[in-house]
């Protein structure tokens, strides 16, 4: 014997419509706020970033002024010695010329007593 096959029934389901409860609102709020927050914080960041490659681009410029600088503290400084010395040179001289004057105004006084 041969049975019949029952046609089944195909069972419908109706789709759950999805209300907008009020913690999905709560939820896309906080999730707004959130990429707010994560929009400040880098929008912080880069200007942080900007600030510090100015002041590396400010340190690097002052370095280099402070290099040029003692480069010519340097040279000031083996000018004076150079001065220095001129100056020692000089004031020997000065010395010897003093005696020289000292002993031709001796001689002309004696002449003088003659």
């Amino acid at each position: 014997m041969k049975k019949k096959r029952g046609v089944k029934k195909r069972v419908v389901k109706k789709k759950a419509t999805k209300k907008a409860s009020p913690q999905g609102g709560m939820l896309k709020e906080a999730l707004s706020d959130i990429n707010k927050e994560i929009s400040n914080l880098n929008k912080q960041k880069r200007d942080i970033n900007t600030q510090i490659k100015n002041l590396d681009s400010s340190m690097a410029n002052s370095q280099e002024i402070e290099k040029r600088l003692q480069e010519r503290i340097a040279r000031l400084l083996e000018k004076e010695a150079s001065l220095k010395d001129k100056k020692k040179k000089v004031g020997i001289r000065l010395d010897r010329l003093a005696e020289r004057l000292s002993k031709v105004q001796k001689v002309k006084f004696e002449l003088g007593e003659i």
